[in-house]
């Protein structure tokens, strides 16, 4: 029996990467990282590119000098990619929707974009709870025509970016997981996005957002969108906790370094923790998932 390509390839690490759900991209980064790619660009199937997409992509994974940027004003706060008032992306934890805890205050930032998000129009990416009750506005409507750096969270949508090579050993695409018989889904970009993110932060690297402007052109079913994105609501906040408290035990040095003591620290903090025991066995789960992952470039 011939090895699938892509198991020979990974041998012993491919099981530190998930398949059948939209974390299966681990495996196209993983390639990209080891085959010596300066920067990797990842776009999703249903997403309608224009022309200058590639060129504004590889010119945003750059050093910047005063660029503008967006910070939030509460600790902990989050910026919102989407400018269009009063809808939020994907992922935009509901304890920060309100004007003053969603507050931003414009800045300036210094220093190298290692990850950057373009965003999307037509069908934009938002929850679909929101998108149930608020509708889509179709257009994100960029308060800026020059990127910015988002400085604090911001939800990492992964269906149009370009990222550095050197950080794929910490940015990371959760899977899919089951808990008692309920999907936990389309928190893969999110919560991999945030933990990448801190570590940015950590290093002084910078993400910035905004262009290439990309046609997202395909909707799921609602109904379907609502349910798997039912558990990445209720843990998102426990999540989050647990990884700020693993992050401040880690100390800058390469990205890879930087993960797997933070998985290390994360476990630690899963085994201390109070929160309900579904919750912390899902966040088990997913630090084993880290863990292949942090070891798979060791």
């Amino acid at each position: 029996m011939t090895t699938p390509p892509r198991e020979a390839y990974a041998g012993p690490h491919y099981e530190a990467m998930p398949h059948r759900s939209a974390a299966s991209r681990n495996v196209g980064h993983y390639i990209a990282y080891h085959e010596g790619f300066d920067v990797i660009i990842a776009l999703d199937y249903d997403c309608g590119t224009r022309e200058g997409w590639l060129e504004s992509h590889l010119g945003a994974i750059d050093a910047v000098v005063d660029a503008p940027a967006v910070k939030p004003v509460v600790d902990q706060g989050w910026v919102n990619s989407i400018d269009t008032p009063g809808f939020y992306a994907r992922g935009y934890p509901y304890e920060f929707r309100s004007e003053d805890r969603s507050a931003v205050e414009a800045t300036t930032a210094t220093g190298e974009v290692k990850l950057n998000m373009g965003v999307w129009d037509g069908i934009l990416d938002l929850n679909g709870v929101d998108k149930l009750q608020g509708g889509e506005p179709g257009d994100p409507m960029l308060a800026s025509p020059i990127n910015r750096i988002a400085l604090g969270n911001i939800p990492v949508c992964g269906m149009n970016t370009a990222f550095s090579a050197e950080i794929t050993p910490a940015y990371y695409f959760l899977p899919d997981l089951w808990i008692n018989g309920w999907q936990l889904s389309r928190h893969d970009d999110i919560w991999g996005g945030y933990v990448v993110k801190k570590l940015l932060d950590l290093r002084g690297d910078l993400f910035a957002y905004g262009n290439p402007v990309v046609a997202h052109t395909k909707q799921t079913a609602l109904e379907r969108v609502v349910v798997l994105e039912q558990w990445m609501h209720l843990m998102s906040m426990g999540f989050y906790g647990l990884i700020d408290d693993a992050v401040a035990e880690v100390v800058p040095g390469s990205y890879a370094d930087m993960f797997a003591h933070l998985v290390e620290e994360f476990e630690r903090g899963i085994s201390r923790s109070t929160l309900p025991s579904h919750y912390l066995w899902t966040y088990g789960e997913l630090a084993d998932w880290m863990g292949r992952w942090a070891r798979a470039f060791r």
